[in-house]
């Protein structure tokens, strides 16, 4: 096959066009940051039910004359709650809330009064209030890791325009995206890792301390919406994972979670927390 001087000069320049058209890095997480943002909004006053299951495998370190021993005990709990966004104050302060309904199959008993103790009768500051939010949603939580983060909207925080400087971003390949391509063309997919570089992290261990986190996010490049989130949080005592995918929702414009994986491991004792939440019955709240 023969290709003239014109036809080289005409690949070239069709080549040239598509790179142009495609955003830049900067554009994308621009365009990610109006998405959090107007997401928060619209998923203000809506609720889901939360099915939930988490399995923890703890170590028990024992001893006799004849040396020690290391016995694995193992706890399941099933959960069933409403999840929905409460904003807290006059600041753009955002928590979610889940409001447990239900324990391996047993009603959740004082229900009623703890919800009117924390909202309609609670006289606490906004952090206060927050930090009884945080308390409560991780109530019935089992485990030797004591954890608020495992909230499925947790991954999209770290794209809020805020929050951007302390963090280094950089576009790698997406991988296997065919779960995604009912949310966005796929030439348009776009898998970014980010590296929380600053202190003062999102996420803090016992006595306060800075536990940083890295992952990987999958994003529209064309509209910012966020597709899929891996959070992974760790210093040399503890490793957390947590994944979570969404689904596009009849009569809303914006992607709700479809499904949470977490993983928590404790590398001393290797003690490990396994977790996983599906999300249905998007309703508004009244």
């Amino acid at each position: 096959m023969r290709i003239t001087a014109l036809g080289v000069a005409a690949m070239v320049a069709a080549v040239v066009t598509v790179r142009a058209d495609e955003p830049t890095l900067e554009m994308v997480l621009a365009r990610a940051a109006l998405y959090v943002a107007s997401y928060q909004e619209q998923l203000r006053g809506l609720v889901a039910e939360e099915t939930y299951t988490q399995n923890s495998t703890n170590n028990v370190f024992g001893g006799n004359l004849r040396g020690s021993r290391v016995r694995a005990t193992r706890e399941g709990r099933r959960l069933r709650s409403d999840l929905l966004l409460v904003k807290l104050g006059d600041d753009d302060w955002w928590l979610q809330f889940r409001d447990v309904f239900e324990v391996d199959r047993e009603p959740v008993r004082d229900r009623d009064s703890r919800l009117y103790k924390l909202f309609v009768d609670g006289k606490a500051n906004a952090r206060a209030m927050a930090e009884a939010i945080q308390a409560e949603s991780a109530r019935y939580n089992i485990g030797p890791v004591v954890r608020t983060i495992n909230i499925p909207i947790m991954g999209l925080l770290f794209f809020e325009r805020s929050v951007q400087p302390g963090m280094t971003f950089k576009r790698g390949e997406a991988g296997n995206i065919k779960r995604l391509a009912d949310l966005a063309p796929p030439e348009r997919i776009w898998m970014i890792e980010f590296n929380e570089v600053r202190e003062g992290t999102m996420v803090k261990g016992e006595n306060n301390r800075d536990l940083p986190s890295h992952g990987r996010m999958w994003i529209d490049s064309g509209t910012g919406r966020i597709l899929r989130t891996s959070v992974i949080t760790e210093d040399t005592e503890l490793r957390a994972e947590i994944d979570v995918t969404y689904r596009a929702e009849s009569g809303l414009s914006l992607l709700v979670p479809s499904e949470m994986k977490e993983t928590y491991a404790v590398r001393r004792s290797e003690a490990r927390i396994d977790g996983r939440a599906t999300y249905g019955k998007y309703r508004q709240f009244t």
